[in-house]
């Protein structure tokens, strides 16, 4: 549905002339497209199928360009190619004859850069199985399996029994199977977009050669304006930031200076507090001295660093337990510690000192 809609969007926009090259001569279709083409009439066209399985992907339009140079008995050759996977869908004539020729009927003729498409690619593919195709001028014989058009041949009149036998032997089929389809009138199928019509890229490239050269200079030129532009106006906004800077450098190196000694100022006064707020040693010692339960008790070790406080304090028969309760009691000390040395009548202890 969605397709089918699109295609009638398209027709809306088709305007460009179709002119088809037959025996009888050159005729200028009704049927308008979105592009212009030339239509080569099938009995001006030879037809090859051809399997390049063996040709590497890169190689086989050469490949093919180099075939023709053996098919075609052309001085002018000119082809319309069609890839299925490796195989090749092959329709060649003589340019000189498809090419030429006027319009007879009024209306606008296809430009020297209008495609030549063969006539066979404006009607709709069949399906698999043999098919008898009215041309605009004679009837064309089909062979196809899927999407592939392995063999066809033209003939002036409509074939008798005997050239359909010919050509389902040329085909290597059996007469009964094959199963032919006739329009009902020569032209009731055909379509003005053809459904093989994709240019080729070095075809395209050829065609519309003096297009891109235009364009490739005009952008270059354009490119290179528009970089004048950007370094000019760089440079303006370089030399007028460099004086903004240096005017602002000026106003504000004083400002820069007041609060470096502000920040250094306050580093000092908070390494200060720091020091203050912790006590002192011999504070500690005073304090320390102070809370011992016993007053006969004497320091024999001292040490201290970081909070953490070790002594080592001599008395008689001093009691561990009664010592650690006296120093837990007092709020400046925790995680108190006691332990009998090897020496008698003396004790270690250690514990932490807060704020």
């Amino acid at each position: 549905m969605i397709r089918a809609r699109l295609k009638q969007l398209r027709r809306r926009f088709s305007n460009k002339s179709n002119v088809i090259r037959t025996r009888s001569g050159t005729s200028l279709l009704p049927q308008p497209s979105l592009h212009g083409h030339r239509v080569a009439g099938r009995g001006l066209c030879m037809y090859r199928s051809e399997d390049f399985i063996h040709v590497p992907r890169a190689k086989r339009r050469p490949a093919l360009e180099l075939k023709l140079q053996v098919w075609s008995p052309f001085r002018n050759t000119g082809f319309h190619s069609v890839w299925v996977d490796s195989r090749a869908m092959v329709w060649f004539w003589d340019a000189d004859v498809v090419c030429g020729g006027t319009v007879g009927d009024a209306g606008r003729e296809p430009t020297e850069r209008t495609r030549v498409l063969p006539e066979t690619v404006f009607y709709p593919r069949k399906p698999a199985g043999v098919h008898l195709q009215a041309c605009h001028e004679g009837f064309e014989l089909q062979h196809w399996d899927t999407d592939l058009l392995l063999d066809s041949f033209w003939f002036p009149e409509r074939p008798d029994g005997s050239q359909t036998d010919w050509f389902l032997a040329r085909c290597r089929i059996e007469a009964a199977a094959a199963d032919l389809e006739i329009p009902s009138t020569p032209t009731s199928a055909f379509d003005p977009e053809p459904w093989a019509g994709r240019v080729p890229p070095k075809e395209w490239l050829e065609a519309n050669e003096p297009t891109l050269v235009a364009v490739c200079v005009l952008a270059l030129i354009v490119a290179a304006l528009w970089q004048e532009a950007r370094l000019r106006k760089t440079q303006h906004l370089t030399h007028t930031a460099a004086a903004a800077f240096a005017r602002i450098q000026d106003e504000i190196d004083p400002l820069l200076q007041a609060r470096n000694e502000v920040v250094r100022l306050r580093y000092r006064n908070r390494a200060l507090s720091d020091l203050l707020a912790k006590p002192s040693q011999a504070y500690l010692m005073g304090e320390v001295d102070r809370t011992v339960p016993s007053t006969a008790a004497t320091f024999h070790e001292w040490r201290y660093q970081r909070g953490e406080l070790s002594i080592v304090i001599e008395d008689v028969e001093p009691d561990p337990i009664a010592y650690v309760r006296a120093l837990e009691a007092h709020p400046l000390f925790d995680q108190v510690k006691a332990e009998q040395t090897r020496k008698a009548g003396r004790l270690k202890i250690s514990m932490r000192v807060g704020a």
